[in-house]
């Protein structure tokens, strides 16, 4: 070995301790996966696939392939390098851009008909809202030559050797970082090339072959770092990663958007409605009080059917077995239930649109319903079908916020996340699921099972995402399946496995629930279970009827606010008719010189609000989690001018907005004093 050689062995050497005495503090779990590694090298226990060597005639390092006999980087490292450090730029390109539709350009305004009370009506006020923003700073997020004067997140899809980091990182100078690597052996390479403190110093995450799970939960972590900074994440990629991480990146990165459940939709939807069947004296379960109090169900195996497509291939085992287990269904599936003589004893529903009550609870199928039989409806819940269910052993639970000052509130993205949610709350013990795959049919692309009152579409499962275009219900991505290795499922789904894995954390830890989905998603905290392996002959046949859960939840359930609770809410009223409204006048009054100084006092009058109301904070924060990407996708712009004088306009639409929707929630707590 030459004196060149030599140093150059010390120097990698020196390189990679350097850098594992980094991850030991940093990310303690990569560092013992490399040392593991490591170890199994030196022992002959692991052969290595990949060798690190020195292309003398380029000056740089390639990795060679053993097994395929190839250099990855083709014996041109440098050229390669170059390349990439010159394609990352400040410019629209390799950029996922997290702006709501609403702020692209429209030839048309929508019409407007709140009074319709159908989802389309909230989206086209929500655009006509955002189009004010648009039309102000004549921005609509078509601008194919625009220049960032600055980039808040990068990732790296792959990583190989890495000799092109450090330069980008420089040049980028990203408040985050994350990157991603399938391989642990390139990775462990990566180490012995660069020097990984040069970008942890602005913060990193790693990724490194993780399995799907770690995969997510990673992401989340990234994305919920300063999450206005989510407008723009420009990315670079090598090494043919892209696709099997892009796809369930921006799955996650859309899962957080606010608009999928709207601050329009949050204040004249559920605030409205909750405020108004308060005042009409609908009973509401107390979640904080069933779960100190409700034994009922707590040793009772409880089946609970939802309607993805397991639904059907189990359809005549429920049937069959359907006298041991207290069965809990959805709205959706109660009709297709009772007419395959399964009797159902809890319902649940948040169906928000009257059109589904002639779907799902048309009177002929609620002439069926058993007398123990149980309907908890959200305050989402129209109330068409509040009515033709109000005779029914009705009960009302609120959600996204509590005006009964619940300790526990239901939050989910559908009814089948939230219905478990519930379950936990009643302190069940032993739930089995069956039809809540949050996954196609692995075999037609059905989204659910047949005969659902929610609606069955089919995807195609062959599709290509060529684009890199997120569509909620048609981009077909993988995620980790319950009995199976991997599974297909749509970003729709995936915002509720979202909220299903944030509600199991929480879970009691006596509390088992068995995944009997065959080709469903795998849930963290839930045991996944052959339905053939189960041992049914063990379960004892229940006695419905003794068990009056109806007469049991009475004691948890209320229907009006006490004297106190009243006097509360006039206080609150009070204070945002006055010094809430002053506090307005205030900001409008106020000059702010530039877009940072504005963002600034905007977001603190928010969380002004967060301790004092925390219901009207979130209306407030899923407003601004609309406004302040696009505002700071817009100021961000090289080519920016006339910064005075856009803030101006957009601080007086801003504050605008804000006092109506002041206003109207005002009018929603006068409805319960």
């Amino acid at each position: 070995m030459t004196d060149e050689e030599i140093k150059l062995q010390n120097a990698l050497t020196t390189t990679f301790l350097a850098n594992m005495a980094f991850l030991s503090e940093y990310d303690n779990d990569l560092f013992q996966r490399v040392e593991k590694l490591s170890r199994m090298i030196e022992t002959g226990e692991y052969k290595e696939r990949y060798e690190l060597e020195f292309i003398k005639e380029n000056g740089d390092f390639d990795i060679f392939d053993n097994q395929t006999n190839k250099y990855l980087y083709g014996k041109k490292p440098t050229k390669i390098n170059n390349e990439l450090i010159k394609n990352v730029d400040f410019s629209s390109s390799k950029t996922i851009l997290n702006i709501e539709n609403h702020f692209r350009r429209y030839k048309n305004s929508p019409s407007i008909n709140l009074s319709n009370e159908q989802v389309g009506e909230y989206d086209s006020l929500l655009q006509k809202n955002m189009q004010e923003f648009s039309i102000a700073l004549n921005d609509y997020v078509d601008n194919p030559t625009k220049k960032y004067k600055k980039i808040e997140k990068f990732v790296f899809f792959g990583v190989l050797t890495g000799r092109h980091i450090p330069e980008i990182a420089q040049k980028i100078n990203a408040e985050s970082y994350m990157i991603f690597e399938k391989n642990l052996e390139t990775f462990r390479l990566s180490l012995f090339t660069l020097d990984y403190k040069i970008i942890a110093n602005k913060g990193v995450i790693f990724s490194i072959m993780d399995d799907t799970t770690e995969v997510e939960k990673k992401i989340k972590q990234f994305l919920d770092f300063n999450r206005f900074s989510n407008y723009a994440i420009k990315y670079l990629e090598i090494g043919n990663y892209l696709q099997d991480y892009l796809d369930l990146f921006i799955a996650i990165l859309s899962s957080m958007r606010s608009s999928q459940y709207s601050y329009l939709r949050y204040i004249y939807v559920y605030l409205n409605r909750t405020t108004k069947y308060i005042k009409d004296k609908y009973y509401f379960l107390q979640f904080n009080k069933t779960k100190q109090g409700f034994k009922a169900l707590e040793d009772i195996p409880v089946l609970y059917l939802a309607a993805g497509p397991s639904l059907d291939e189990n359809i005549e085992w429920i049937k069959q077995n359907q006298d041991k287990f207290f069965i809990v269904t959805i709205g959706s599936v109660y009709k297709k239930l009772l007419n395959r003589e399964i009797k159902v004893d809890l319902v649940t529903t948040v169906d928000e649109q009257k059109w589904l009550e002639r779907i799902q609870f048309p009177e002929s199928t609620i002439e069926k319903a058993d007398k123990n039989t149980v309907f908890l409806a959200s305050t989402l819940t129209n109330e068409k079908i509040l009515k033709r269910l109000k005779d029914k052993n009705l009960i009302l639970y609120e959600g996204l916020g509590s005006f009964f000052e619940e300790i526990d509130t239901v939050e989910g993205f559908s009814i089948g996340e939230i219905t478990l949610y519930i379950l936990l709350q009643l302190n069940i013990k032993s739930i089995y699921l069956v039809g809540l795959d949050l996954a196609l049919n692995q075999d037609t692309g059905e989204t659910h099972s047949k005969e659902a009152g929610s609606g069955i579409r089919k995807v195609n499962l062959n599709r290509e995402n060529k684009e890199n275009i997120l569509e909620n219900r048609k981009t077909i991505f993988k995620v980790k399946g319950n009995l199976k290795t991997q599974v297909s499922t749509i970003p729709t789904f995936y915002n509720s496995i979202y909220y299903l894995q944030e509600i199991l954390i929480n879970k009691k830890s006596d509390t088992k629930i068995f995944n009997l989905s065959s080709s469903g998603a795998f849930f963290q905290g839930t045991i996944p279970q052959k339905i053939d392996n189960l041992n049914i002959k063990e379960f004892e046949k229940i006695d419905k009827d003794s068990l009056n859960i109806k007469e049991k939840l009475k004691f948890f359930i209320k229907n009006s606010f006490s004297i106190e609770d009243k006097q509360k809410y006039i206080t609150k009223i009070t204070i945002l008719e006055k010094d809430i409204k002053n506090y307005l006048d205030e900001l409008k009054a106020t000059e702010n010189k530039s877009f940072l100084e504005f963002r600034e006092v905007s977001i603190n009058f928010i969380y002004l609000i967060k301790d004092f109301d925390y219901p009207l904070f979130l209306v407030l924060y899923k407003y601004i989690e609309i406004v302040i990407p696009y505002l700071n996708y817009h100021f961000n712009d090289r080519g920016l001018n006339q910064e005075y004088k856009k803030v101006q306009k957009i601080k007086e639409i801003f504050i605008n907005q804000i006092e109506v929707l002041i206003d109207d929630y005002i009018l929603c707590l006068k409805r319960v004093v």
